[in-house]
């Protein structure tokens, strides 16, 4: 079913691409569209890298001709377009808008086409002279074979650290000026409170063997069994009540469908859904974070402030998910790693005993690994785009 879904779905898209190509024909010299900058995440929301570009783009640079895509049902639909102009995702001035524009950009691969999986196949049955532009979605550390040269079309590809760039120039197979170390343009906004939180953020990654469960899989899958356990922990309980801390628990965007799964009766233990909470805004206010592969450590990292890597299943993750990169999480990680629940409460118990302050070998590891540590990563990209065209 899901394949014949998929099939009326592509039809559909490429249907429409005609459409917008014929139509583009008489529209490519009106005011509207002309030098067009088209800017996006996945399409449903605005809390990431594109976002944050977005909103410089119509502050420093309100002569250039850009628009933001998304869903107009998105709970970040509001926020963007305060900033500037808006075209909803799927729309048909969306697919003319990626048929004219000059510069097409995202955090993800394609993610400012009007249907990700299509232009990831059949892009090619449609040549544009766009530049696309992949600010990413966070610094990569793995081995991502989607990302790899011959399975993009990216003129421009950010990268935000010496190791992250050397890594990819040296495995992913992009040609000579493609990659540009300019830092996320979300790191903009990252500042440490001043005061503590008294918050400690648990914010593990998803599974791709969980991508195509049901409900009764995923409740029995080891995924939900340990991260469920450890939201039910007395030691944590314990651990919460002894320091007057609360825990909050905002689980992958791939796994928010089954979020009503999980449960706690722990005061202080909070579980957070998709459309109510922004991760900028999670990881700002939250004093400690715990996770296990997901790249939002290099946000927290960014500032300083101290971590644990939950890692039961590391053999399973890297034979089924993503391969081993340049990072070592024990090698060059950013706190503890550990397998168990108890040593979670540990290295967790260990980080508040010392006053939030990350330990000596962590807080070298984070002062090293990062190119820049300003404000001006959307300045940087904004200019290295200008130099490519």
């Amino acid at each position: 079913m899901y394949k014949i879904k998929r099939l009326f779905i592509y039809i559909r898209v490429f249907l429409m691409m005609l459409a917008a190509e014929t139509a583009g024909l008489f529209l490519r010299r009106s005011k509207a569209f002309k030098d067009l900058w088209i800017v996006a995440e996945r399409g449903i929301d605005a809390r990431d890298n594109g976002y944050h570009f977005f909103k410089f783009l119509k502050r420093e640079h309100p002569e250039i001709n850009s628009v933001y895509i998304i869903t107009k049902d998105s709970p970040d639909r509001g926020k963007v377009a305060a900033c500037g102009e808006t075209v909803n995702y799927g729309s048909f001035r969306h697919y003319l808008c990626f048929a004219l524009a000059t510069v097409r950009v995202s955090t993800h691969i394609d993610g400012y086409s009007p249907d990700i999986l299509f232009f990831n196949k059949f892009g090619r049955l449609f040549p544009c002279k766009a530049k696309n532009i992949f600010l990413q979605h966070g610094i990569i550390k793995d081995d991502l074979t989607f990302c790899h040269a011959d399975n993009t079309n990216i003129d421009m590809f950010v990268c935000s650290a010496v190791p992250e760039y050397e890594y990819i120039d040296k495995v992913y197979g992009y040609k000579e000026g493609v990659l540009q170390l300019t830092g996320l343009c979300r790191f903009d906004n990252l500042k440490k409170p001043e005061q503590p939180s008294r918050k400690i953020l648990f914010m593990p990654t998803w599974r791709a063997s969980l991508r195509t469960c049901n409900r009764q899989t995923f409740l029995a899958s080891e995924y939900f069994k340990k991260y469920n356990s450890f939201l039910n922990s007395r030691k944590l309980s314990g651990l919460l009540e002894k320091y007057g801390y609360g825990l909050v628990f905002y689980p992958h965007y791939e796994v928010q469908r089954f979020i009503d799964c999980f449960n706690t009766e722990l005061p202080g233990v909070q579980i957070a859904d998709f459309k109510h909470n922004d991760v900028q805004e999670l990881l700002i206010n939250s004093d400690i974070l715990l996770t296990d592969y997901s790249s939002v450590y290099f946000d927290f990292g960014y500032m300083r402030k101290p971590m644990v890597f939950y890692q039961y299943d590391e053999a399973a993750f890297r034979a089924e998910q993503y391969g081993k990169g340049y990072f070592d999480y024990k090698r060059d990680g950013f706190g503890a790693v550990v397998e168990t629940e108890d040593e979670v409460i540990e290295s967790l118990e260990h980080i508040l005993k010392n006053d939030l302050r990350p330990d000596d070998v962590y807080l070298g590891r984070m002062n090293a690994f990062f190119k820049f540590n300003d404000a001006n990563n959307c300045r940087r990209v904004y200019e290295a785009i200008c130099r490519l065209l």
